[in-house]
């Protein structure tokens, strides 16, 4: 039996990762602005969603492509910087040439093609973001023992 039929308050929230390029280049492919493609397949999916009455929390939903929503990824990012927690130096990354993005390795099949566009990935060297993790994993790692971890 579920936590719900017990009586117990249960928070379903919804969020859609819908910030980045497999938008953009759908948007493109399509001669539609990014931002109504996406709003769009959003609302597909919503209506899809609570026809076949899926218990979601509509209150709390949440979309990264909102401004209220990145505003604080942007401001976590400008923290991160102020305090040197992140640098750029350039490192080698997959770059797929069709859709003209940095892929991750999962992204890259064992024929060494973008698992989305097809195109043999070339590797490259461009300038990006890293976080400095090792300048406190030390202190991390102390820290473990303090943690009050829940029974279950």
């Amino acid at each position: 039996m579920g936590h719900r039929m017990r009586g117990r308050k249960v928070v379903h929230p919804m969020g859609w990762d819908a910030f980045g390029l497999p938008a953009e280049n759908a948007a493109i492919e399509r001669g539609i602005a990014p931002e109504k493609w996406t709003r769009g397949n959003i609302k597909v999916m919503k209506d899809q969603l609570k026809s076949i009455l899926a218990d979601f929390d509509w209150e709390r939903e949440v979309a990264t492509c909102d401004a209220d929503y990145y505003k604080w990824t942007q401001h976590l990012f400008l923290q991160l910087m102020k305090h040197e927690m992140v640098y750029r130096a350039e490192a080698e990354v997959n770059w797929d040439p069709i859709d003209q993005t940095v892929l991750a390795n999962e992204q890259v099949d064992a024929q060494g093609r973008s698992w989305r566009s097809g195109a043999v990935v070339e590797k490259r060297h461009l300038k990006q973001w890293f976080a400095r993790i090792t300048a406190y994993a030390e202190d991390l790692l102390q820290d473990l023992d303090t943690l009050q971890w829940p029974a279950h």
